[in-house]
């Protein structure tokens, strides 16, 4: 009914216009002044109810405007309908209407003519955009645009456009770039602001690439460059990809030896095959071949048969670059296989033997006959290629060298059988089918070697030639499966296990039957306790390298392999004495335990990062699986720096964790580190969503977590779960704007984030922002799912505000080992039984262990810190006054002194608290628990609170005799209020030298200056500290009071006041006025001066 009733005010609203436009009643000034307040009301009533007005019709609004002109109503009684008009207009229509309004009368005069226009403006302007959306080619485009500009003259030369036509465009000028790029000077895009980012970075590109296809590079890279809607990374590939098109000009032009991977580069990534050739022609090498044969429009130039006289000129023994030459070779050339067998040749010592099973496999279950024969006969495999010469095509010839291996095995299973084998296909025919021991001078080939050997007797004579010219057993693919399986049997348990990796899973019973032998042999359940019982002793690196694998072999067999039993087993040989290493290597077995740990996940971080501040660096970096576990660490734990000189140390390719440097290093060297690791590998994602995410831009990130997503709903992989993970992780770290993550979650489908949603770099940032409760829970979801726990970040979630001793128990319980955290549950345990001496003895434990044990890092500094704030914190000054807690107080304060190497804070505390440095009074311990906490706070740079230094400055003034602290305290407040002012000068009231002291404190008199006119009064007694309390108290001060301070000075005691009055306010208003009344006093006229209230700044912290 409502819609209804809508529909109908309309319709009669829109009659009475129509009455006087076309039935030609007149319409008075009053008649129109009513309908348009009809409409108006119309309009407004739409807009409330959200829906389309009356005026956004265009039938409606021309009827309504051309009813106005035909009756001519002023513009001046349509000015309020005028504004109703625009609200309801396009953004384009109300930018056309402002244009044709001048400032003139006579335009507004053509107000209803030019809102009429406006409608039919923008459906001309329509009109032409599909026509050129319509248009096939970019000069029917062209045609288009320059007779829309000559038959619109209004437009000033400039067609504005939309997005799709302007997409349209570039699309188009793909083969004309010329003619593109002209016409886009008399193109403007219309909306810019409100397209979306990545349609904006869509049409940057598009433009750029106009200038690529006309081989301007550099334009379209600076074009790229100065548009700040594409995304860094998209930069980044530009850039590569530039730089890599312009690299043949440099290898031709260059007069000095280049390297051969720069050639190689060169050659493979120029901008056509007639470059690459030229720069091969300059720099001819095998590597360089090798780079010209890999492009297919070269190959596809010249030929298949140029190009493998090419690759036999070159030494060419890759099959991965003859493949695509001998795909060319045409199906019904009569000699393919023996081309095919010819080209595969140089190949055959070269591939490995599974490889060249598994691809032979593959080409046989596809039906390429001729293509597996041709790759067997060509390494070799006569007798696995004979049986399928009957599939091949008929009228094919077979090769030459089958054809001889069929000829020499019909001559072994003759009576006479083969004399004197010479050839290679007779010899291989002897050894499977005839005689092998009458084989004496066998080819050099490793699968008729590796045969001869597993036919060998154990009991051979080590003199036998055989021996002597044969060399490890490696596993082969024969025909028969009896002489597979012998061979295959016979090679060592490591050569086996890569080849059953490598070979279909079809072939494996082939090669090894129904139970393979070999392989990783499992260790008896008993052989580490014998280890543990006898007596023998691990001296040398490949002794822990074998010990780390016994121990994860038994935590293997019991189930219990995780990070914790393996350093528990481990800790238990050390204790034992299994393990003696000389001085000099003592680092192999730390290496050994860091090689060990992927085999469960990775070890604490803290642990691993002790190992890389403790091993010498040429070790270190020499073991790739050791190096990667000690980056992440480091930067889990905070040492950027040392990961950075370890990264400085080693040679490239860099490990993949160096990556995590971005999380913690300053941005500018994070960024300089993420541009090293992609330039050792450009093609790596990684690195480029790293780069993003340091520029704010989660565009990159978002999309790899769309496509992580799909992939993980439908294949549920292990890889693309632990990328999800990482992705976020990285947006965690990285971003700062919570609006920003926002968006990353709402695109990752995630209304929250659980602590297995993100790696431990992402988990370590959201630990640091989360409450006690959340930290705590996040710690224990990783527990529940066996992953890893870092003993900081436990650490982290007990140092949370206002945590109970209840959850510090409970979170110090997954972690029983360290003793650390049952030193922070001990302080939890002391202040919850209000036990301040216990309390000390666990922040004295605690700092000792973080002197020790953990080097001093600031991981675990902090915490210290948070440790003395809860002290001063949880106990009053009551439980100080117990004068048994100083001792352990004095101690704390000579280890941290020494064993920090703090001599700033010994320095400091020799000035700021000596009494209670010196004497064992009440309070003098509270005093120096505060010196320690305000000097650590700001080496750690954290925030002290207000209040903790007020109650300190409190302390110092009313309950010892020791200035120096209260002076101490208050110079650490940022802006002291008037109590504050107070207690210090409370604090000085008896010190002979109060004056110089408060006046060099210059927060004191700060805001103040009538304090500095009492004070540098020297003839005033000993009651000028009461005096000062008392105008503290009164703000702003009496006049009176600021007279008498004035009266009697002499001419140099008032000049010294001044300049006293400049330094401490400079040029401001109150330090005029005080100076101006300074001086009126000193000339007699303070009687005629009239001064009003002395303004002051707000008081308080």
């Amino acid at each position: 009914m409502r819609c209804s009733a809508r529909i109908f005010c309309d319709d009669t609203l829109l009659r009475q216009w129509k009455k006087h436009l076309t039935e030609g009643q007149p319409l008075t000034k009053g008649d129109a002044f009513r309908l348009m307040r009809r409409t108006l009301n119309e309009t407004q009533r739409a807009e409330q109810q959200q829906r389309l007005s009356f005026l956004a019709s265009k039938g409606n609004s021309t009827t309504v405007w051309k009813a106005l002109a035909r009756h001519n109503i002023t513009w001046r009684n349509s000015l309020t309908l005028m504004d109703a008009q625009l609200a309801a207009f396009s953004p384009s229509r109300r930018e056309f209407v402002c244009s044709r309004l001048g400032p003139t009368s006579r335009l507004w005069m053509q107000l209803p003519h030019v809102i009429v226009g406006a409608w039919q403006t923008e459906d001309d302007m329509l009109a032409v955009f599909n026509r050129l959306l319509a248009s096939e080619t970019i000069v029917q485009f062209a045609s288009i645009v320059l007779a829309a500009i000559r038959e619109r003259p209004q437009l000033g030369g400039v067609l504005p456009v939309v997005s799709c036509v302007l997409l349209h465009c570039y699309e188009l000028g793909g083969k004309q770039p010329d003619t593109a790029l002209s016409c886009c000077r008399l193109l403007a895009l219309v909306g810019a602001e409100k397209l979306p980012r990545s349609e904006r970075e869509v049409l940057a590109f598009r433009y750029a690439m106009l200038y690529a296809t006309q081989g301007q590079w550099s334009v379209a890279l600076s074009v790229v460059n100065a548009a700040h809607e594409v995304r860094p990374s998209a930069k980044r590939l530009l850039w590569l990809h530039t730089s890599r098109m312009v690299q043949w000009i440099k290898a031709i032009e260059c007069l000095h030896p280049v390297e051969p991977s720069f050639v190689a580069s060169s050659i493979e990534y120029a901008p056509n095959w007639l470059c690459a050739l030229r720069t091969y022609e300059r720099w001819r090498s095998r590597d360089a071949a090798q780079a010209l044969l890999i492009r297919k429009d070269c190959i596809s130039a010249v030929g298949w048969e140029a190009s493998l006289h090419f690759c036999s000129q070159n030494g060419v023994d890759s099959y991965g670059i003859l493949r695509p030459i001998l795909s060319m070779v045409p199906g019904d050339h009569p000699q393919r296989m023996q081309i095919l067998t010819d080209a595969t040749r140089a190949t055959g010592e070269s591939m490995y033997a599974g490889t060249l099973s598994r691809r032979a496999f593959k080409l046989a279950q596809r039906g390429e006959w001729a293509e597996a024969i041709g790759l067997l006969c060509g390494c070799r495999y006569y007798d696995v290629a004979l049986p399928l010469a009957p599939y091949a095509s008929r009228g094919a010839a077979l090769p030459h060298e089958l054809l001889a291996y069929e000829g020499a095995l019909c001559r072994v299973n003759l009576p006479g059988g083969l004399q004197a084998p010479v050839s290679f296909e007779e010899q291989l025919a002897v050894a499977l089918h005839g005689d092998w021991r009458q084989l004496k001078n066998v080819h050099d080939n490793a699968r008729l070697k590796s045969l001869m050997l597993a036919r060998s007797e154990p009991k051979l004579s080590p003199k036998s030639p055989i021996l002597e010219e044969s060399s490890e057993i490696q596993c082969f693919t024969f025909q028969s499966e009896e002489l597979s399986r012998l061979v295959c049997l016979s090679a060592s348990s490591k050569v086996q296990q890569y080849f059953v990796q490598v070979i279909p899973q079809e072939l494996r019973k082939h090669h090894f039957g129904l139970r393979r032998r070999g392989g990783l042999k499992p260790v008896s359940p008993d052989r580490y306790a014998k280890f543990l019982s006898g007596n023998e002793i691990v001296t040398d690196g490949e002794g822990c390298n074998a010990l780390c694998a016994i121990v994860v072999e038994h935590l293997r067999l019991t189930n219990k392999l995780s990070g914790e039993a393996f350093l528990r087993e481990v800790s238990r040989c050390l204790a034992s004495g299994k393990v003696q290493l000389t001085a000099g290597l003592r680092h192999e077995f730390s290496l050994a335990v860091l090689r060990a740990t992927p085999h469960f996940g990775r070890l604490d971080a803290t642990l691993s990062s002790r190992i890389a501040l403790t091993t010498p660096l040429h070790y270190l970096t020499a073991h790739a699986v050791a190096l990667e576990s000690c980056m992440s660490a480091l930067a889990l734990t905070g040492q950027w720096e040392r990961a950075i000189v370890i990264m400085q140390r080693t040679k490239p390719p860099y490990p993949e964790s160096s990556a995590a440097l971005a999380y913690v290093a300053p941005r500018h060297l994070a960024l300089n580190v993420v541009k090293l690791l992609w330039r050792g590998n450009p093609q790596d994602r990684w690195t480029l969503v790293l780069q993003d995410l340091l520029h704010g831009d989660t565009r990159f990130a978002t999309d790899e977590l769309v496509i992580s997503a799909f992939r993980t709903k439908f294949s549920n992989g292990r890889k693309d779960v632990q990328w999800r993970r990482r992705v976020l992780g990285a947006c965690c770290a990285l971003l700062q704007s919570s609006q920003s993550m926002h968006d990353v979650m709402q695109t990752a489908k995630l209304s929250t984030l659980c602590a297995l949603d993100v790696d431990e770099h992402g988990l370590q940032r959201l630990l640091r922002v989360l409450s006690w409760e959340q930290a705590l829970t996040a710690i224990g979801d990783l527990s529940e799912n066996n992953e890893v726990i870092d003993e900081h970040w436990l650490l982290i979630a007990c140092m949370k505000p206002h945590i109970p001793f209840d959850a510090v128990s409970k979170g110090v319980s997954l972690f029983p080992y360290s003793f650390l955290l049952n030193t922070v549950r001990v302080y939890y345990q002391a202040v919850e039984e209000k036990s301040l001496v216990t309390a000390v003895k666990a922040v004295y434990r605690y700092q000792m262990l973080v002197m020790k044990e953990y080097r001093a890092d600031a991981t675990y500094l902090r915490p210290l810190v948070t440790l003395l704030k809860g002290l001063l914190l949880h106990y009053d000054g009551e439980r100080w006054s117990d004068t048994t807690v100083w001792p352990l107080v004095r101690r704390l304060f000579n280890h941290i002194v020494e064993g920090f190497g703090m001599t700033q804070l010994g320095r400091e505390g020799r000035r700021g608290v000596p009494v209670a440095l010196r004497e064992d009074k009440p309070l003098h311990a509270l005093l120096i628990i505060g010196l320690l906490y305000h000097h650590l706070s700001r080496v750690m740079q954290m925030p002290i609170p207000a209040n903790i230094t007020s109650h300190l400055l409190r302390s110092a003034a009313y309950g010892t005799n020791d200035y120096n602290a209260a002076l101490y305290f208050f110079k650490s407040l940022k802006h002291p209020n008037i109590y504050e002012r107070s207690l210090l000068v409370f604090a000085l009231r008896d010190v002979d030298d109060a004056m110089t002291l408060l006046l060099r404190a210059g927060r004191f008199v700060h805001d103040r200056p009538e304090q500095a006119l009492l004070w540098s009064d020297s003839r005033r007694g000993s009651d000028r500290w009461l005096l000062s309390i008392e105008l503290l108290s009164q703000s702003p001060p009496p006049r009176g009071k600021l007279l008498n301070l004035c009266r009697g000075w002499t001419w140099a005691e008032a000049l010294r006041v001044m300049e006293l009055l400049r330094r401490i306010m400079g040029t401001s208003p109150e330090a005029k006025m005080y100076a101006e009344l300074v001086r009126e006093c000193h000339l007699g006229g303070a009687a005629n001066v009239v001064i009003s209230p002395i303004p002051t700044n707000g008081e308080g912290e």
